[in-house]
């Protein structure tokens, strides 16, 4: 039986992208977020951070925000569908930077993003397609 692609959902490049420490750190939960995604879902863009007070990521696709974290024995995933309800706030120091969703009356954070251009990226792209769903 053929093997498929290695790289389905496009992340090899954005993981790439991330530092050294964001890429260690944020491994456990980038693959979280890689087992959940759909056939044919590909990542536009990728963070990794703090989400829930644990080693994170938050990857961005066509449809949807994923976010993880590497929480030992039960690690959080959360799915945030564009909506035009959907809104993102972000926030930078000269180090880090954070993101805040606000989705279906609730809030969720990923924080201390070491790759700050990577983090207005995301906030851009979310902003965008929010405002284009129906």
């Amino acid at each position: 039986m053929p093997a498929g692609p290695a790289d389905p959902h496009g992340l090899v490049p954005h993981v790439s992208a991330l530092g050294m420490f964001s890429r260690r750190s944020g491994k456990a939960a980038i693959l979280l977020i890689a087992s959940h995604l759909e056939p044919g879902e590909r990542v536009e863009v990728l963070v990794s951070g703090r989400f829930r007070g644990e080693d994170g990521a938050a990857a961005v696709t066509q449809s949807r925000v994923v976010m993880a974290n590497d929480r030992e024995w039960k690690p959080d995933l959360l799915s945030i569908p564009f909506t035009r309800g959907l809104a993102v706030q972000g926030w930078q120091d000269d180090k880090t930077a954070s993101l805040v969703f606000q989705h279906d009356g609730m809030a969720s954070t990923i924080d201390q993003i070491g790759e700050r251009e990577m983090a207005q990226r995301v906030a851009a792209v979310v902003r965008s397609k929010a405002a284009a769903a129906g």
